[in-house]
């Protein structure tokens, strides 16, 4: 195993305690390891473009109880900038050891909670109400992003589980996940909701956008280790009937190989020389009995 991905004590700690094989257990501590060295910047820089904005916003303050108010917002941030990316990374780590417990014996306090957003519609506050838009619609483009790196890893970390594909919706390393640990973060050092929103932005341009590289560098980890090491997905692309008519007309037999019938023209003496029986032969015969 790699030494650039090695992992912290206490991870080591961590994956000591969990009930997994040993093969496994190394293979996760190189993931772990993996996600520290890739995400460890960008978290930081999350939390340094919040307070600069924060900071510009008030420079830029209309009235002194409003600047007073946003150098309180950078206050409050201060603090939680100081442990956000360790505790993001411990978060994490955590998920991913506790890859084979079933998602209902994981504590409430551990496990990743739903985005409310993706949920069905109740009587919420209107901050409450953007800031699940904001994080849905967040979720959404990324997912759509790196659509083909999350497949790939869901398989490779459905085999490490001793399950099936892992989806989105329990992938560790998943925007749903992350953003859900972001939001879980903010509200247990009660961030106030604007602070709440611009820091998730912030996550999205630092960290979100980063994500498809980790993705990437987390499947060729394991692909390297013979972790399904040539899986490949392939969306599926259902034929089309034209496709299907073209395909039956080249190759099969009886009626559907011969050539199709001319059909009929219209009677009308618009398109070139009129045909025996056309309307203005009809016209024509009329006139000559008339006659």
């Amino acid at each position: 195993m790699s030494a650039v991905f090695s992992s912290t004590p206490a991870d080591k700690a961590r994956l000591a305690a969990a009930d997994l094989p040993p093969r496994v257990r190394e293979l996760l501590g190189a993931l772990i390891g993996l996600c520290r060295q890739t995400l460890a910047a960008p978290l930081i820089l999350t939390v340094e473009a919040l307070e600069q904005a924060l900071l510009h916003d008030a420079d830029r303050a209309r009235n002194p109880m409003q600047q007073a108010e946003l150098m309180a917002q950078r206050g409050q941030l201060h603090a939680f900038a100081g442990h956000f990316p360790d505790r993001m990374l411990d978060a994490l780590a955590e998920a991913l050891t506790r890859l084979r417990e079933p998602t209902a014996a994981i504590a409430p306090g551990v496990a990743p909670p739903p985005l409310p957003g993706l949920l069905g519609l109740s009587l919420v506050a209107e901050h409450d109400v953007d800031r699940d838009l904001l994080l849905t619609e967040m979720v959404r483009r990324e997912t759509l992003r790196s659509a083909n790196s999350l497949n790939l890893l869901g398989q490779r970390m459905g085999v490490l589980a001793a399950a099936p594909a892992l989806d989105t919706d329990t992938l560790p390393l998943a925007p749903q996940a992350l953003c859900a640990m972001v939001r879980r973060l903010a509200e247990q050092d009660s961030l106030g909701t604007d602070v709440q929103l611009a820091l998730y932005r912030s996550f999205e341009r630092q960290v979100l956008d980063r994500l498809g590289d980790v993705l990437d560098r987390a499947n060729a980890l394991l692909a390297q280790q013979g972790v399904l090491p040539g899986l490949v997905y392939t969306p599926y692309l259902a034929r089309s009937s034209s496709t299907r008519r073209i395909i039956t007309q080249s190759v099969g037999g009886g009626r559907a190989t011969q050539p199709a019938k001319r059909s009929a023209a219209p009677l009308t003496g618009w398109n070139g020389p009129s045909a025996a029986g056309s309307w203005s032969n009809l016209v024509q015969d009329a006139v000559h009995e008339a006659g």
